[in-house]
């Protein structure tokens, strides 16, 4: 079902559209006149009936599949929007959306309550829309198991039932499982399911106080802070940074052993606010995300990292006990970051694009001449850069291993880390930020496609 944020009716009919035009990939609309931390649109639009009534009318004209109108429990008068949604043609209802509030984190500062907390809001909005809508109904907000399902029953027992905050952090692995205890809950009338829930703050920010930067180049820090991440960090685990009030961005731990230490490259307008930071600013971090990973200590690790990808490849060589064999590549030697520190950590060597140190080329042909040279038995692979680079890293690794022991730290647009936005899905489905970021070559081939800003599968040339 595609889901549609617009804020006048024909930015609405033009989505819908666009979705008939590109074939039979939409089962449906979702008109989202709700959404509480809209710039434009979503409940500034949503408040008020004759709007609702006109976009939903405009939205049903453009196509013949259901039309549902997303509702919002925050709005003054919501049973007279329901009824102007269902006058104006809408299929059915669903209800409620996030609730608004004032929310630092957010770009415009307001909104994006959901969760258990609103469970409450959501039956009390989901009986009143009953006494006035006869049309299907989809109960969300604050679902977590079957007690809470259970408890929507009482007022309606033919409703449809979203349920999504619940899920966040889960892997695809526990979400299919979740739903399977989840329907024996249903039939059986207990609530096992509510439990596999993460009951956790998974999108609270802390703040980090900037406590020392290594320029390595004009586009390339290593940022250091005085805190470090309490929670456990495994291989290939991230973080969000925040910098003001500006989107926060995924980055891949450097380090977090007495501090937490970040990579960070300017190629855009956040990472650009990055690299502005002095000491003793302060920023806003939340993680780490990912799903656990270790490397085996009776194991001899190959590590790999290109570019940005040396990060996660510098926190993997660190915690890893077992011996290791070292290799990172940047297009200079300025941007050869934790050099030193790789060179105590084991036998590294190093390739740069222009010849400034080591080996004139890319990492994989520095990889594949070593390997030849070099007698390593039963080696295992971490690898992390661009996807091209991981690719090439991948075809020779594949000469000396299986692809069970051959690894990628696989780095891909997010916005929300815990497995809802779905930007981040590589071509299995998983996504790399509960289901990874490291994934074996066995089920993941590098280099072959990429996510745009939006979360669109991008195939590379």
């Amino acid at each position: 079902m595609a889901q549609i944020g617009e804020s006048n009716e024909e930015a609405f009919t033009h989505c819908v559209a666009e979705f008939e035009a590109a074939g039979d990939i939409a089962d449906g609309y979702e008109v989202n006149v709700s959404c509480p931390h809209a710039d434009k649109g979503g409940i500034l639009i949503g408040s008020d009936p004759d709007s609702v009534r006109s976009i939903t009318a405009a939205t049903r004209k453009a196509t013949t599949k259901p039309v549902i109108v997303k509702l919002n429990a925050g709005v003054c008068g919501l049973e007279k929007i329901a009824v102007a949604a269902v006058e104006g043609g809408a299929d059915a209802l669903s209800a409620i959306n996030t609730i608004g509030g004032p929310n630092p984190e957010l770009s415009n500062q307001f909104g994006g309550l959901s969760g258990a907390p609103i469970f409450p809001t959501t039956l009390d909005a989901i009986a009143r829309l009953r006494k006035v809508a006869s049309v299907p109904i989809i109960a969300m907000g604050g679902i977590r198991g079957a007690g809470d399902i259970r408890r929507l029953e009482t007022i309606d027992p033919t409703m449809f039932y979203a349920i999504g905050t619940a899920l966040g952090g889960l892997t695809s692995d526990e979400i299919r499982e979740y739903f399977e205890v989840l329907e024996k809950d249903l039939a059986s009338g207990t609530d096992d399911a509510t439990g596999m829930t993460l009951n956790r703050m998974l999108m609270e920010y802390h703040p980090f106080v900037v406590s020392e930067i290594d320029v390595y180049s004009d586009t390339v820090r290593v940022i250091k802070f005085h805190e470090r991440l309490e929670a456990d960090v495994d291989v290939g685990q991230f973080v969000f940074f925040k910098v003001g009030n500006t989107d926060s961005k995924p980055f891949s731990v450097a380090a977090n052993d007495d501090r937490l230490e970040l990579l960070v490259r300017d190629v855009g307008p956040m990472t650009h606010r990055a690299c502005q930071l002095n000491v003793n600013d302060v920023v806003r971090i939340r993680g780490p995300y990912g799903h656990p990973f270790s490397l085996p200590d009776d194991r001899l690790v190959v590590f790999a990292g290109a570019g940005v990808g040396i990060a996660p490849v510098h926190y993997a060589a660190q915690v890893h006990k077992g011996p290791k064999r070292i290799f990172i590549g940047a297009v200079t030697a300025d941007e050869l970051v934790y050099l030193d520190s790789f060179r105590s950590l084991g036998e590294t060597s190093v390739s740069t694009d222009d010849g400034s140190a080591g080996f004139q080329g890319y990492i994989a042909q520095l990889v594949e001449k070593a390997l030849g040279e070099e007698d390593l038995a039963n080696p295992i692979f971490l690898f992390c850069g661009p996807e091209p680079a991981m690719r090439a890293l991948d075809e020779v690794a594949r000469k000396y291993a299986p692809p069970e022991d051959i690894f990628h730290v696989v780095e891909r647009y997010t916005s929300c880390g815990i497995g809802i936005c779905g930007k981040c899905s590589i071509e299995s489905g998983e996504r790399t930020c509960v289901d990874g970021p490291v994934h074996s070559a066995a089920t993941f081939s590098p280099g072959i496609s990429h996510r745009d800003l939006t979360g669109k599968k991008v195939r590379y040339d």
